[in-house]
């Protein structure tokens, strides 16, 4: 995966707002936008995502460039909206398994990922190879850390210590798992399967979590002291 600065600097970027057509969110709209889409994902699987143009897109899903038009500005834009949208669906599946809980138990979480990693492999090869970082790898990170990050500040709220080493455990361990991921992508584990690296991964998310936990205890008996 892109090192650290690479991957600061792509969050950092200001994401690219999707413009809409006059028609806001009516039917019409949402069926545009929806072909737009699935033109994108037929036509990446066989053709390199820089050689994908506006007529193309179009042609695929049998509108017109003004329709194009009145919600991209780019076809860069449009893969920004289909990568985000992926991550969107994938975020809105997640239930209890989104919060600071996964550190003892990371298999659903892993699996969650792992599976939808997978199902969309061909993608994020096909887009990475134009980019100089994974978007796709980028904003899962990022919406999972916020996920994540949203259920730690309600769960150590009361406590400013235990909130920061949380915090930092969090950044460090999803990170670490996306990193993961997106060197299986590439094959760069040989043989690894899916299941294996998993495997793998658990017991190091696991020995953090402890670290984690142990911190937490040490400073509620600092507390009680």
């Amino acid at each position: 995966m892109a090192d650290e600065a690479s991957v600061g600097a792509e969050q950092a970027k200001p994401q690219r707002q999707v413009k809409r057509s006059p028609e806001g969110s009516n039917r019409n709209s949402l069926r545009s936008l929806h072909l737009l889409e699935q033109s994108y994902l037929s036509l990446i699987v066989s053709k390199p995502a820089e050689k994908i143009t506006v007529a193309d897109i179009t042609r695929e899903a049998g509108l017109n460039r003004g329709t194009f038009y009145a919600h991209f500005s780019s076809v860069s834009e449009l893969e920004d909206y289909v990568l985000q949208h992926l991550v969107d669906r994938f975020m809105s599946i997640g239930t209890n398994w989104f919060d600071i809980s996964f550190v003892e138990d990371p298999h659903p979480l892993l699996a969650q990922i792992g599976t939808f990693v997978e199902e969309h492999r061909q993608l994020i090869q096909t887009i990475r190879r134009t980019r100089n970082s994974n978007p796709f790898m980028v904003a899962l990170e990022k919406n999972l850390r916020t996920r994540i990050r949203e259920e730690i500040v309600r769960t150590y709220q009361d406590d400013k210590e235990a909130l920061t080493r949380a915090l930092i455990s969090t950044d460090y361990i999803v990170h670490g798992i996306m990193s993961v991921y997106d060197s299986w992508i590439f094959d760069s584990y040989t043989d690894q399967t899916l299941e294996e690296v998993n495997a793998a991964l658990e017991p190091l998310i696991k020995g953090a979590g402890a670290l984690l936990e142990s911190g937490r205890s040490s400073s509620c008996s600092g507390q009680e002291a």
